[in-house]
């Protein structure tokens, strides 16, 4: 039996769960003046991210089977080649990309990782 998937949601569900719950007044304020749209407001996350999604960083191996059924998963299949983009920061999910196409969090739990 594989181990249980961690407990917290990966780290990409939490920031767009609350896209739906928008108070009315909110979508009613007037846009942001034309100054301030020119600039990206987080370059540096954008970076960040731009750099990480570039090259995998090493590969892995799936040891079970998981279904991605939350939002920012991936589904794996036992013995599938993945290619590594993040490793685990602490949380319990690794961040993969499969030769398929698609990119998402597994349980690092589920994983046999081998670096670059």
């Amino acid at each position: 039996r594989p181990p249980d998937p961690p407990a917290s949601a990966p780290p990409d569900s939490s920031s767009s769960n609350n896209s739906g719950s928008q108070d009315p007044k909110e979508s009613s304020e007037e846009p942001p003046s034309e100054e301030g749209q020119d600039a990206p407001i987080y370059t540096e996350f954008d970076e960040d991210f731009e750099e990480e999604s570039a090259s995998p960083i090493g590969h892995c191996v799936a040891i079970y089977h998981f279904e991605g059924s939350s939002e920012g998963t991936i589904s794996m299949a036992e013995g599938e080649d993945l290619s590594l983009m993040e490793e685990d920061k602490g949380d319990g999910w690794t961040r993969v990309r499969r030769k398929q196409g698609g990119e998402g969090y597994v349980p690092t739990s589920y994983l046999r990782v081998t670096l670059n």
